[in-house]
């Protein structure tokens, strides 16, 4: 009994310690990135809000949310590198995405050189039917392609956040950085 009470007692010890350590600034880009590829709460609420911003059809809108959640569900990512600094940190990531980037070259291109496939009754161009287009080659994307992200953390009341990603890291995030 006595040995069972002290494994307890060694148990719960180890857990407090655990508790009391938090997390490293590794662990909070691990979930940062998760939440993204479980197209969390917090993640589709932000994204919404983005497409809200758009001024695009209801069908083009619904298109674009579901590309996005394709390439945040699909995000595959391993963390390089760690640097605290006091209560800041620099997290590296490589990441994997879709290339949309690659994919919107080329049906912009596409596009470029044959506009006629894109015109209304009237002969002008139909810019909805070169975003459907674009959109079916997107949601076609396959192809992937290699980013590195360097993330800031805060420490704030001993715990890490991630700073707000900037534009070139959403960018990256989404597949659409030109490299």
């Amino acid at each position: 009994m006595k040995k069972i009470f002290a494994l307890l007692i060694v148990s719960l010890l180890l857990v407090s310690g655990c508790a009391l350590l938090g997390s490293t600034p590794k662990d909070e880009v691990a979930k940062f990135l998760n939440n993204y590829k479980k197209n969390s709460e917090n993640v589709t609420k932000e994204l919404d809000e983005y497409l809200d911003t758009q001024d695009l059809e209801e069908d083009t809108l619904k298109d674009y949310r579901e590309l996005y959640l394709k390439q945040y569900s699909n995000l595959k990512y391993e963390i390089k590198n760690e640097k605290i600094d006091g209560d800041t940190a620099l997290v590296e990531v490589q990441i994997t995405v879709y290339d949309y980037y690659k994919t919107d070259k080329m049906a912009g291109d596409y596009f470029t050189t044959n506009q006629s496939d894109f015109v209304d009754d009237d002969g002008d161009i139909d810019f909805s039917k070169y975003f459907e287009y674009k959109i079916k080659k997107l949601l076609d994307t396959t192809d992937t392609v290699d980013y590195t992200l360097t993330l800031n953390l805060k420490k704030e009341n001993d715990k890490w956040e991630v700073e707000p990603l900037t534009n070139d890291e959403l960018m990256k995030l989404h597949g659409t950085y030109e490299y």
